[in-house]
């Protein structure tokens, strides 16, 4: 021999590494998948709660009504679905329908895709000076079969439910 050392794998090292490698993926990528839903989830629930405590304060501050309608991402007006995300404005002409000339848009969140978001049958919720709303109900709030539920009274507070 001229005194030199073979440096590399073997194919059966090589075998068992991509063995390991394929089982550690196996039990690994469904658990990621369930936290990347969790996470939407979570983070959809916390926009729209958000949203919900912020619309409540500028009507408080303001002392004038705000109305929170579900978003139509296409025309950037209230739509009929709340799974885009959510849209608050004061109502300046009075009307309950959001027109961007004449009134005045306050916030607008998108929700992450996938996510599933309802509020029985109603399209808005008008939140009054005193921060009180009589468009009271649940948020239903779901990603695959998961679900989480947000709670509107009629104080016009917001809590788990």
């Amino acid at each position: 021999m001229d005194g030199r050392t073979e440096t590399g794998v073997t194919l059966i090292e090589l075998m068992v590494t991509l063995s390991v490698l394929a089982i550690l993926l196996a039990v690994g990528v469904p658990s990621l998948a369930g936290l990347v839903r969790s996470q939407k989830l979570d983070s959809t629930v916390q926009l729209l709660k958000d949203s919900y405590s912020q619309a409540r304060y500028e009507a408080v501050t303001r002392q004038q009504s705000v109305i929170l309608c579900p978003l139509d991402i296409g025309s950037n007006r209230c739509g009929n679905r709340w799974n885009e995300g959510v849209l608050s404005y004061l109502d300046l002409d009075g009307d309950n329908r959001y027109d961007p000339f004449q009134d005045t848009r306050l916030r607008q969140n998108e929700f992450p895709e996938g996510v599933g978001v309802a509020y029985g049958k109603r399209l808005q919720i008008q939140l009054s000076s005193k921060g009180t709303t009589a468009d009271t109900g649940i948020f239903k709030v779901s990603i695959s079969g998961e679900e989480k539920r947000l709670v509107v009274s009629s104080m016009g507070r917001i809590r788990h439910g």
